[in-house]
């Protein structure tokens, strides 16, 4: 190893202290970043939830699209995990009540008791605060051992079973930790945006279809021009109509008008694009990056210290 001024520099290399820039970037520490394909993102054509083809297709005031069953699916389970999260919210704040007013009663009783042993008993002031303080600490360690229910159902069979079970793995058996909730919001969101999202948001969606025989899915109702991924499209709000955005600014735009209807400026709504695989179209959306904690603990690492074999020259190599 050395010894001198480079003992440090030498230790990290020469032992097995620490590992170099070379072993670090091998074993993938930091962040390792992958490109994705188009097949990740999906087509203008598929449901944002379920990452299949649209089926009766609405559409979010941001453009994403989904299966009309798949997003009332979704929205649904929202408002009843919402309502869990509240009723146990409320819950614990009965039980912060509950708390406050047997501190409040013991305050009384605590002072109460003061006064009687200091005016009929003749202990000193300092006597009796002494018991004031020991009172109020067995007060507070009582409440503390009182669990605050924070489930919205109170199961209460088996109880004793459960209490004389000793398998520590089990939720009742583990300690009693309890984290304090926050009120909960109640607004469903969007699962691509995580913007609120109301059912009444949601535009039913309404594609031409291009004709039979004919390559693509859908087209432009102006052009006839077949959509692809990477195509702007817009959904026309009170017809649910999809145009491209070219025909829109070129043939309803300057007049305003649509099958009789007058549109407004927010009656356009500008539609997620699908995959391509071409970063200039795509953007961030098909890179991935995730960082890697290794150490001796993770198990894809060598262990490292002054008793430890020699490093591994080459380690674990990400073949992105």
């Amino acid at each position: 190893m050395g010894r001198g001024q480079r003992h440090s520099k030498n230790a990290g290399t020469m032992g097995s202290e620490s590992q170099t820039y070379g072993e670090r970037a091998a074993l993938g520490f930091g962040t390792v970043k992958e490109r994705l394909g188009k097949e990740a993102i999906g087509n203008y054509w598929d449901c944002k939830l379920t990452l299949q083809p649209l089926v009766d297709p609405v559409v979010t005031p941001d453009g994403y699209m989904y299966s009309k069953e798949a997003i009332y699916e979704s929205l649904l389970a929202q408002k009843k995990a919402n309502k869990r999260k509240l009723a146990a919210w409320e819950e614990q704040q009965r039980g912060e009540d509950r708390k406050m007013l047997e501190r409040e009663a013991v305050d009384t009783h605590t002072k109460l008791l003061a006064f009687d042993r200091q005016n009929h008993m003749g202990a000193s002031h300092q006597a009796a605060g002494h018991i004031s303080d020991a009172i109020r600490a067995e007060a507070e360690a009582q409440l503390a051992e009182k669990r605050v229910v924070t489930n919205e159902v109170n199961i209460k069979e088996n109880v004793d079973k459960i209490k004389d079970m000793k398998a520590f793995w089990l939720p009742s058996q583990t300690a009693d930790h309890r984290t304090k909730l926050e009120k909960p919001d109640l607004d469903t969101v969007c699962p691509a945006s995580g913007k609120k999202l109301r059912l009444k948001d949601l535009i039913p969606v309404h594609f031409t279809p291009v004709p039979e025989g004919s390559s693509g899915r859908h087209m432009d109702p102006i052009t006839h021009d077949t959509f692809s991924n990477s195509m702007q499209l817009v959904v026309l709000r009170p017809t649910g109509d999809v145009l491209t955005k070219e025909s829109y600014d070129k043939c309803v735009k300057p007049e305003g008008h649509w099958n009789g209807m007058k549109l407004r400026k927010n009656d356009v709504i500008e539609l997620q694009r699908g995959g391509t695989g071409f970063s200039l179209h795509d953007g961030k959306s098909i890179e991935s990056t995730k960082y890697w904690y290794l150490g001796p603990g993770s198990g894809m690492a060598d262990l490292r210290g002054q008793h430890q074999g020699p490093r591994s020259a080459t380690g674990l190599i990400f073949m992105n």
